[in-house]
């Protein structure tokens, strides 16, 4: 070899070295591969950030690294990849030499020979994490805030958030423990709510988090101050409660109190880390956000749970206002069958006292008595279930059926007002799902109403229409009268609570009737009619096969 050629082989070596020094210290992951796939190089980046050894990541095994939730979805990309000979990019998390994940936008580019035949592939890795983090905390906020605004159950809800919560910390486990006095109907039994926490963890150990004999860590934090234990080994405060934690592979925690708006303690925000963490200024920023939103979801449920106690309580007394209006009708109801029980009972003992006693004629007078015994306990049933207050009770429920026991409920106090009732009850009519005291109260309401607007009516027969029918969808009934009607400019405020166009009327009967019917996913409409009176028609979706 000359002297020439020794120096320009000197200057090569020289050249590779700063290449290859450059792509070491650069601050992505090089690599290159086979054209089956297989890695044959990667940068000192690589192995520093892995922890991995040349032999571990050699071919395959550099996939080893990636998340098991990543791990499917790139094996499937890189198939593809190799199969169509294009470049292409991926993102997925790879595991860091202490067991933290980050996430990577995976690029490839295939070198090709003048054939068109793949000779390597050339790829890098460049850390997105930060970016993709901010990516998904958006995402998931937007998730639990639709969430909350369609209603969904709060144990959903805070399981979203807690998935949040992961996705934008990293490395750890959460769970929201729920107060105990402000646990009841807006929750369910179970204490801690979390899509990841080991259920052996929340049996023996979280739900002891809210005892402070157990866990001052959670006393402390429900008391309203932030607990951070970035090295639970080192913690000797409590030892049993560590032990439990550490037994089910967690090295650090924090709790986080959820305040109310008014600052009473709703529950905890659990945190737990699998390696010795302290949270930086930012986690901590974002910790205290998950917290806030867990207080609008927990006081949200609650307060959902007093309004539906609220219209229960107001429905209970739209139905007993109404028993002044009907105590008439109920005497009279009662009033019947009780005096032909009276009468029979005198013509049964006027047969047995002849002689010879009127055996058959007896037994006849006896099996009436019994029918309008029977009779009267029907009335007394009807209107129990009417003003009785007890828990709304899904059903499948006959319209027509409930229709016509409202109808003889109030029959004879509208004859007495000489207001006759027109029934067209369609045929073969399919049922509704409901509560059936509740349809009742509906039904009552706006019949009533029918009738209070007929009083003054003295030029025209009194005349209230009852019309049920259905369609693919829905099954309808109509209250219609030819009465006074509404004022038209009254129309957009007939369902507000306390409105009333009545003298001494409540103002509550159509606002709660129209609260009824949204509760079944129904609907009440009013209108005024072509010459005289109004309209009132509910309309209830068809009954569910599960019922």
């Amino acid at each position: 070899m000359t002297v020439g050629s020794m120096d320009d082989f000197d200057d090569m070596r020289a050249s590779e070295a700063r290449l290859r020094a450059l792509i070491d210290t650069g601050p992505g992951f090089v690599w290159r591969t086979g054209a089956d796939g297989g890695v044959d190089f990667l940068n000192q980046r690589w192995y520093d950030y892995t922890g991995m050894t040349p032999a571990e990541a050699h071919g395959f095994g550099w996939a080893r690294a990636v998340h098991p939730d990543d791990a499917d979805g790139l094996s499937r990309y890189w198939i593809g990849l190799l199969q169509s000979n294009q470049p292409g990019q991926y993102e997925a998390r790879l595991r860091r030499f202490d067991g933290a994940y980050r996430w990577f936008l995976i690029r490839a580019t295939p070198k090709l020979d003048q054939a068109g035949r793949v000779l390597h592939w050339f790829g890098g890795n460049t850390d997105i994490d930060d970016h993709k983090r901010g990516e998904l905390l958006l995402a998931g906020e937007k998730r639990v805030l639709e969430m909350m605004a369609t209603g969904r159950a709060l144990a959903e809800i805070l399981g979203e958030l807690c998935t949040v919560v992961e996705g934008a910390l990293g490395g750890c486990a959460s769970g929201i423990v729920l107060a105990p006095s402000r646990r009841g109907q807006a929750v369910t039994e179970a204490a801690c709510i979390s899509n990841t926490l080991p259920d052996a963890l929340i049996a023996r150990g979280m739900r002891s988090v809210l005892d402070p004999q157990a866990c001052p860590l959670a006393a402390a934090a429900l008391a309203g101050d932030q607990v951070i234990v970035d090295d639970l080994s080192a913690e000797s405060r409590w030892p049993d409660w560590a032990t439990v934690v550490r037994a089910n592979g967690f090295c650090a925690a924090i709790a986080t109190p959820v305040a109310s708006s008014q600052g009473a303690v709703l529950g905890v925000l659990i945190i737990l880390y699998r390696q010795i963490h302290a949270p930086t200024g930012h986690e901590n920023a974002l910790i205290a956000q998950f917290s806030h939103m867990a207080s609008i979801a927990i006081e949200r449920a609650f307060n959902d749970v007093a309004l539906n106690q609220i219209r229960s309580d107001m429905a209970h007394v739209a139905r007993v206002a109404t028993l002044g209006a009907l105590t008439a009708s109920i005497a009279h109801e009662v009033n019947q069958p009780l005096s032909g029980i009276i009468t029979n009972a005198s013509t049964c003992q006027r047969m047995l006292g002849a002689t010879p006693p009127n055996i058959d004629g007896a037994l006849e007078t006896a099996q009436r008595i019994v029918r309008d015994g029977y009779r009267a306990a029907d009335v007394i049933k009807r209107l129990r279930a009417l003003f009785s207050k007890k828990p709304v009770a899904a059903e499948c429920v006959d319209l027509n059926a409930t229709t016509r026991e409202v109808v003889t409920l109030l029959l004879g106090e509208l004859q007495r007002h000489g207001i006759s009732v027109l029934p067209a009850y369609g045929n073969e009519l399919p049922q509704v799902t409901g509560d059936r005291v509740q349809l009742q109260q509906v039904i009552l309401n706006l019949v009533l109403n029918a009738s209070d607007a007929l009083q003054s009516t003295t030029d025209r027969p009194r005349q209230i229409w009852l019309r049920t029918w259905a369609d693919q969808r829905a099954v309808h009934l109509a209250v219609e009268d030819n009465g006074t009607g509404f004022d038209a400019a009254d129309a957009a405020q007939l369902f507000d609570a306390f409105y009333t166009t009545k003298d001494a009327g409540m103002g509550i009967g159509l606002s709660v009737s129209r609260s009824i019917m949204e509760s079944l996913d129904g609907q009440l409409h009013a209108s005024l009619n072509e010459q005289h009176g109004a309209t009132f028609t509910l309309t209830l979706p068809l009954a569910t096969t599960h019922l």
